[in-house]
């Protein structure tokens, strides 16, 4: 159970400062003015103190008196079990929100964050909190005035079962996508099926193709090499001088020399420079450091908290000796960076020599011969190679042109064959798949009626509505001395309101507006209580504003004993009737500045 205790607020909405209301002092008390003089915004200070935000949606700017126009502070105190909490608010130019917990300062670093911490605390969001604690004649009117269908989506909303509305329409999205992968798969089949019925082998037999026994590849290398060898006779005897000048170069180096030149394989410093980098941006973050302490004054800048002299002497002295630590790896990382590049430049000047001879002992063709080619032998062998590739390109062409128009017979009948059988696999495997995407259509299908208005809301409907039902009409006795009494059914997607007037069924447009007032009083006080029933979260305050005027005198001594017999601290904002045995607090208004007087 949540206990209001005391509300203390300076400069809200149209109230100056020194306001201050317990809040659990009387079962029932009697809020009066005329209108205009902010009976009602004592709810919404309140909203704002635990959710930074009002029903009504007053925007920020227009909460703090603009007569005043010095921003605006509040406090609430109230107990949750056996532990004290307090809520103190102050908006100026910015916003500051403090709490504390039996005396312990438990605000988080942000004004987001503790309001979040507060929300946790009451365990409801606003929309819940404000239907618990601020009711009028607004809610049961929309409640019995709407329609069957509106007046069932008003209980959804109202009972929390939103949640079911919006697993309905993921599991009716579900549908609908489900559907469309049946209806995809049974094309898929369809195609398949016509493939099949269109392409039926009548002989699949293959032909057998001819063997090709001429190597016309072999001859025209052969000649070609010789034509090409012939065109280059000057170019290749060239390149055998040039060939004979390396093999002297060659022979000039002595590479065993140059192999046993002692030197260290070559080292990457990257490591090194990487770690270089790190210490230097660490050495420029730790001087930044010990510079800002040096400038830290005697308060944190933050969380406004006086900072321990001795503490910030101590963090200056770690940040000097971390600086000096740096330098020192700094250095020896740079001698030893310089190292590796000394033995790197001696250990490239040998591979680049080592590299030399094997360039030259690449350069080098072993193939050339020493002497040069003499241009008449190679005319005659191309002459006889031309013979043999003339014959061989007419017997290749014969085997070829056979062979194509067997591989064209063969290949037509093997693409069916293998695409029959693939296909035949696939419509067994799409049709087992068919039948698991139908299974899972119709469970869905199951799933999104049982989630509909018509389903499970339905069922959860019609058990709320049975409470609140009996709640209703509990109180109704009461407000009518057991004249009316309310009926609430569940009919398909609609929720139908019957009323009975002394065992006499009457339609609630022909019951007049003292009567209407009555049934109107009964259907939001058991509204409330069944919100509290079924929330997690208790709370002990309720105010009802404009209630008692639209209820007759009779009326509102019945409503005064209804009240006063709950477990609450109500407050019934009214414009001029008073009870006599009622406490009350009468809100003034001069110059533009409301403010509280204690009957």
């Amino acid at each position: 159970m949540i206990t209001p205790l005391k509300l203390e607020w300076d400069n809200m909405f149209s109230y100056g400062s020194g306001n201050e209301l317990i809040l659990n002092k009387d079962a029932v008390t009697q809020i009066l003015g005329v209108n205009g003089n902010g009976k009602s915004s004592i709810p919404l200070i309140i909203e704002e103190l635990i959710y930074n935000k009002n029903s009504k949606g007053i925007k920020k700017a227009s909460i703090p008196n603009r007569y005043v126009n010095k921003g605006y502070w509040a406090r609430l105190t109230f107990q949750k079990d056996n532990d004290l909490y307090v809520i103190e608010l102050d908006r100026k130019s910015s916003i500051k929100v403090k709490l504390t917990k039996n005396g312990e300062d438990i605000s988080s670093h942000t004004a987001p964050g503790t309001f979040k911490t507060i929300e946790d605390i009451f365990g409801i969001d606003q929309k819940t909190f404000s239907q618990l604690v601020y009711q009028n004649t607004n809610t049961s009117l929309q409640f019995l005035t709407a329609t069957d269908a509106n007046r069932k989506k008003f209980l959804i909303e109202l009972l929390q079962l939103d949640e079911y509305v919006r697993l309905f329409e993921l599991f009716k999205d579900a549908v609908k996508d489900h559907s469309n992968i049946v209806a995809g798969i049974e094309g898929q089949i369809s195609t398949v099926e016509r493939w099949l019925a269109a392409n039926k082998l009548e002989d699949a037999n293959p032909l057998e193709p001819r063997v090709v026994d001429v190597d016309v590849y072999e001859e025209e290398k052969a000649a070609a090499a010789i034509a090409t060898e012939l065109n280059n006779i000057k170019k290749t005897n060239a390149a055998i001088n040039k060939n004979n000048h390396y093999r002297d170069l060659l022979n000039a180096i002595n590479i065993d020399e140059i192999r046993n030149l002692e030197v260290d394989p070559p080292k990457s410093y990257d490591e090194e420079q990487s770690k270089l980098g790190a210490l230097k941006s660490n050495l420029s973050r730790h001087e930044s450091q010990y510079k800002k302490l040096q400038q830290l004054g005697d308060t944190c800048p933050t969380c406004e908290q006086t900072v321990d002299a001795e503490f910030k002497q101590k963090l200056i002295d770690e940040e000097l000796a971390e600086t000096v630590s740096i330098k020192e790896q700094i250095k020896s990382i740079e001698e030893l960076i310089q190292s590796i590049k000394k033995n790197n430049h001696l250990h490239k000047e040998k591979e680049d020599q080592i590299k030399n001879w094997e360039e030259l002992v690449r350069s080098i063709d072993p193939h050339l011969p020493v002497e040069p080619i003499h241009k008449k032998d190679l005319e005659d062998e191309l002459t006889n190679l031309s013979i043999r590739v003339s014959n061989a390109r007419q017997r290749l062409k014969e085997i070829t042109s056979h062979n194509e128009e067997v591989a064209r017979h063969n290949s037509r009948i093997q693409v069916i064959l293998e695409q029959t059988k693939k296909f035949e696999k696939d419509l067994l495997e799409t049709n087992a798949k068919l039948e698991e995407e139908q299974d899972n259509l119709n469970s869905l299908e199951i799933l999104k009626k049982s989630l509909s208005t018509n389903g499970l809301i339905a069922y959860k409907i019609e058990n709320q509505v049975k409470e609140l039902e009996d709640l209703t009409n509990d109180y109704l006795a009461d407000l009518s001395d057991g004249r009316f009494t309310i009926d609430f059914s569940v009919v398909s997607d609609k929720l139908n309101v019957n009323i009975t007037d002394n065992g006499y069924q009457v339609d609630i447009a022909e019951i007049s507006s003292g009567e209407l007032a009555r049934v109107n009083t009964a259907t939001l006080l058991a509204l409330r209580k069944l919100m509290s029933s079924i929330s997690k979260t208790k709370i002990s305050i309720l105010f009802l504003d404009e209630v008692i005027s639209v209820l007759d005198d009779d009326g509102k001594e019945k409503l005064v004993e209804i009240l006063l017999q709950e477990d609450l601290n109500t407050y019934v904002v009214s414009h001029g009737w008073k009870h006599p045995l009622l406490a009350k607090l009468e809100i003034v208004k001069e110059n533009n500045i409301s403010r509280i007087e204690h009957g």
